[in-house]
């Protein structure tokens, strides 16, 4: 009879493929359109998956793929947001959410995203004429894909607890893809009630731009590459980095953040905590992988000191966001970066490099696996005997 530890009957054992694709697919499974959508409409999904929101996405990939937890804050706050333009203006959340994303935009085409532009007569009254059925055709997203894409992640965990139920080893890879699982759950209950994207905006018949305004560049022109990491990372535009009256969209990370400041701050402090907390419990999973086998010692270090480094600089963060400003924004010289812009450069260097290692080392480290990671559960031992 087989030990626990051994793999030798094919029925009870799993390929190498099974656990890379089953990572895979937790990691980067796809919302599709509706089921029931016709073949031009699923052709048309695609064409603009591929054009109109391909710049988007790849952005939105790329910070998870490096940050997961700056999306869980994006997310957050996006909530916030969207729950604020759905109590004051008295619609759906579908709508406030659609609202957050430029999903609505003016006569002129410009996205309607202020309290300023809201405050027009018959905005706020067409709006809410927009049924929640058009918003989510148009976003081509339905609450049945999200499911099950959080159903899958869930699943995924399951997995992985129970194997160390049975004292199996996971991989390297399983202990990635758990970390991104964890952080994803939450990300797709936050957005929940959110349409996919905005691939072609609702327009309204109603100009909501001031006599004699003069628009500035479209965003970003004319903010450093510093500036924008900043708004991605909180979420907080400045009000005159982004004019919506000179752009046709709104910036990826964009949360509508100065169109409530009343409201907004406290909660946003809050999602930012989350934010940088969530950081610190996706490196913490990577350090359950501290007593694992691994091909060589160079790359179990790496990975120690990667998953330590991914752990801790975001308590870092926030130790540092509660130093009075006085403290650290002081230039050493006229033509020097504040001392806040070499310590953020730097932390995002180091953060960004054990990323950078954490996401090669699980793939490498499928060269030599131990006998029992191909050793799949058991699940019979959950089921009662009577």
């Amino acid at each position: 009879m087989a030990q626990p530890n051994e793999c030798n009957d094919i029925h009870n054992c799993r390929l190498l493929f099974d656990i890379v694709w089953g990572c895979l697919a937790t990691i980067f499974f796809a919302k599709r359109p509706s089921a029931t959508a016709s073949l031009r409409d699923r052709a048309a999904w695609w064409l603009a998956e591929c054009n109109r929101t391909l710049s988007q996405r790849l952005k939105l990939m790329a910070v998870a793929l490096v940050a997961p937890e700056l999306i869980v804050g994006f997310a957050a706050k996006q909530l916030i947001i969207a729950r604020l333009f759905s109590r004051e203006y008295d619609m759906s959340l579908t709508h406030g959410f659609f609202l957050v994303m430029g999903g609505f935009s003016d006569a002129d085409g410009h996205p309607i995203v202020t309290r300023s532009q809201l405050s027009v007569a018959n905005v706020v009254e067409g709006i809410r004429a927009i049924d929640v059925e058009k918003i989510e055709e148009k976003s081509k997203g339905d609450l049945l894909s999200k499911t099950i894409t959080l159903c899958q992640a869930s699943w995924f965990i399951v997995q992985c607890i129970a194997r160390r139920a049975q004292s199996l080893p996971l991989t390297e890879l399983e202990v990635a893809t758990l970390a991104f699982s964890t952080v994803n759950a939450l990300t797709w209950l936050l957005w929940l009630w959110k349409p996919l994207d905005v691939q072609s905006p609702i327009g309204l018949t109603v100009q909501t731009k001031p006599q004699g305004h003069v628009g500035d560049r479209p965003y970003p022109f004319g903010t450093t590459w510093l500036i924008r990491f900043g708004c991605m990372l909180t979420g907080i535009f400045v009000a005159d980095d982004y004019d919506p009256f000179s752009n046709s969209s709104v910036p990826t990370f964009w949360c509508a953040a100065e169109s409530f400041e009343d409201h907004f701050s406290n909660q946003t402090a809050t999602a930012v905590v989350i934010q940088f907390l969530l950081g610190s419990v996706f490196g913490g999973i990577h350090c359950a992988a501290w007593a694992l086998v691994f091909p060589s010692m160079v790359e179990m270090w790496l990975w120690r000191a990667s998953a330590l480094v991914i752990t801790g600089l975001p308590i870092i963060f926030l130790v540092v966001g509660m130093i009075p400003e006085r403290v650290y924004f002081i230039p050493l010289s006229a033509s020097w970066p504040t001392a806040l812009d070499i310590f953020a450069v730097s932390m995002i260097l180091f953060y960004s490099v054990a990323r950078g290692i954490l996401l090669v080392l699980p793939f490498t480290t499928l060269r030599s696996l131990p006998i029992a990671a191909f050793v799949d559960i058991n699940w019979s031992v959950y089921i009662p005997h009577l």
